[in-house]
């Protein structure tokens, strides 16, 4: 669908932005939302026009690009622009649905954008973030392959454009097919001797590789299992060729590598429309501190480098910068407090050092361009893949566990096997563990990880709350205290401090700071009826540090001084701290 808003043209030309009124409009309805099942694209493009609707002062709608299929690539300012442009103020972006099956972070941005706009004006804390600050939010950063997975039986890692991900010459043409229409595509099994693939002796529905166990007598082959489907180019393979299969978190610029050392990148850098928009888009916002980029793997807070980046010239094997790492562990560690799980947090797997052991090499990630080419804090939080109904699951739970959990559930996690005639295997089982449960109210399907509950609700609340924590953790530069001393005749001397008042450095990173991109804070006055005598006019300060630093300087003084003139109005001057990612303050004083 092609949404239609009112006064707001296309990005790069211009910021795409709607915007009047005041926090709730007049007339206006607060919008509704219930996290009772993962949301299609559509209703997340009405959803969105109903708060620019409701809240305009507060929120703007930009359309960073198209996707493949053309859908509106949307992101939701938040900030109240009656204390300054979003540009002038410290941001933080948010973002899910990059992989199309892992949907959670789409609900945790939405719910994120309902518990801002409800909660300005009335609640102490979002007021004060939304007045100094800006949070850039983008629900959906892959609504083709999010609505595919939500809306069809078959799963998608990525993006949906058609590639050959068998190397045969055709593209897409042996996906899954659900063979006895119960709504899933789930698994087959065939009898063979020689498969690898025995029964378990401790529940026949599940089976276990066939050297299981301590008797060699019992290691005899039962099954050999496919993916439901046919073969549908008659290579002898089964569903090796479906929809899609770029993976877009390969395709970042940051320590890029084609296939097949990475897998599935694209064919360059930035090749897709998805992730071209993003990082186009997020260059023209300097003020950005931060992101977090959700997927759905158990629960882990992972953090650059993906994978092990050598420094060109010396060889150096190179990782986020020991202060960088102490921040980020600080950080990481506020989620595992607010969502009272077992929560790892940690750097992506380096050759076997970190505790993520299942990411194995990862090449040309997003959360790597953004903190080693923008100098940004950046976060993967894996959310719970497993049903957030229950309590807590291990990070990669055994098939008995989850089956134990599906019991308690009815049965709703796994099909029985039941019998079908295969029209090439011939006698086949099909059934399995499903990755996500059909919703008839709805006609979509919801992901096992986002089944509506208790808990499930609660975790959507300790991310929001994550998301006014790491805000909050942004420098914050602010003309703190001015002094006037007149002088003999029409001199005066004009004094501001210019401080740091928020915990971060301005410049954000070490990572900023080593690669020279981190821009210093700067000292502006603009005189009225009033002359520069000395003093630049805008004057560079250098960084300042935040509240997190044990040393360093948090503060200074700049000075100028000009000569009052005669005329209409009284001499006046305005000084302004300009921080790139610490906004812009400003104070005016009277020249007497």
């Amino acid at each position: 669908m092609k949404p239609i808003f009112a006064g707001y043209s296309r990005f790069p030309q211009f910021l795409l932005l709607i915007a009047m009124g005041a926090p709730l409009a007049w007339g206006a309805q607060a919008p509704r939302i219930k996290f009772d099942h993962v949301h299609t694209y559509a209703e997340v493009v009405s959803y969105l026009e109903e708060v620019v609707a409701a809240y305009p002062e507060i929120t703007r709608l930009h359309t960073i690009g198209q996707s493949y299929l053309g859908k509106d690539l949307l992101v939701l300012e938040l900030t109240n622009r009656e204390t300054g442009d979003g540009l002038d103020k410290p941001g933080y972006w948010i973002d899910g649905n990059l992989h199309a099956g892992e949907v959670a972070g789409g609900e945790i941005a939405l719910h994120t954008i309902k518990t801002l706009t409800s909660g300005y004006g009335s609640d102490p804390k979002i007021t004060s973030v939304l007045d100094d600050k800006v949070f850039y939010i983008m629900p959906k950063l892959n609504p083709d392959g999010s609505d595919h997975v939500i809306t069809r039986p078959d799963n998608l890692r990525s993006v949906v454009r058609p590639f050959d991900d068998d190397g045969d010459g055709q593209k897409d043409e042996d996906p899954g097919e659900d063979l006895n229409g119960d709504g899933y595509i789930t698994m087959m099994r065939v009898r063979d001797p020689n498969g690898a693939l025995r029964t378990s002796p401790d529940d026949p529905r599940l089976m276990v590789s066939v050297t299981d166990g301590d008797d060699p007598t019992d290691w005899q082959g039962e099954w050999t299992v496919y993916t439901e489907g046919v073969d549908s180019d008659g290579d002898g393979r089964f569903n090796e060729d479906g929809v899609g299969g770029i993976d877009i978190n390969r395709n970042f610029p940051e320590n890029w590598q084609p296939h097949p050392i990475s897998y599935q990148p694209g064919p360059y850098p930035l090749s897709e429309a998805e992730s071209r928009a993003v990082v186009d888009f997020q260059l023209t916002l300097p003020n950005l501190t931060g992101l977090i980029n959700y997927h759905m793997s158990g629960n882990v807070a992972v953090y650059p480098p993906s994978n092990q980046r050598v420094d060109p010239l010396s060889g150096d094997k190179v990782r986020a910068s020991f202060e960088d790492e102490k921040i980020y562990k600080r950080m990481g560690g506020k989620i595992a407090d607010l969502v009272k799980d077992d929560v790892e947090v940690n750097v992506f797997k380096i050759h076997g050092a970190s505790p993520a052991s299942w990411h194995g090499s990862i090449w040309g990630t997003y959360v790597d361009w953004a903190y080693f080419q923008n100098g940004i804090f950046s976060w993967i939080f894996e959310f719970g893949v497993y049903p957030q109904t229950t309590a807590a699951l291990p990070a990669r739970p055994s098939e008995s566990e989850r089956l134990r959990i599906s019991d308690k559930m009815g049965g709703k996690l796994f099909v029985d096997w039941q019998p079908y005639d295969h029209p090439q295997l011939g006698e086949v089982e099909i059934g399995g563990f499903l990755r996500k449960i059909y919703m008839p109210d709805y006609g979509t399907y919801t992901s096992i990880g986002c089944l509506p509950g208790e808990r499930y609700d609660r975790l959507l609340e300790a991310h929001t709350n994550w998301h006014l924590y790491l805000i909050e953790q942004s420098p914050l530069v602010r003309v703190t205290e001015t002094q006037v001393e007149a002088l003999d005749g029409d001199l005066v001397r004009i004094r501001a401090r210019i401080e740091n008042t928020g915990l971060l450095p301005s410049y954000v990173t070490q990572q900023a700071l080593d690669t020279g991109i981190a821009v210093p804070v700067r000292a502006n006055i603009e005189l009225h009826n009033a002359a520069l005598l000395s003093g630049s006019a805008s004057m560079e300060i250098g960084h300042l540090e935040g509240g997190s630093s044990r040393s360093g300087k948090r503060r200074a003084w700049v000075e100028w001084l000009a000569k009052t003139q005669a005329g209409n109005g009284t001499p006046m001057a305005t000084v302004t701290a300009v921080s790139q990612k610490g906004g812009t303050d400003s104070r005016n004083l009277e020249l007497r």
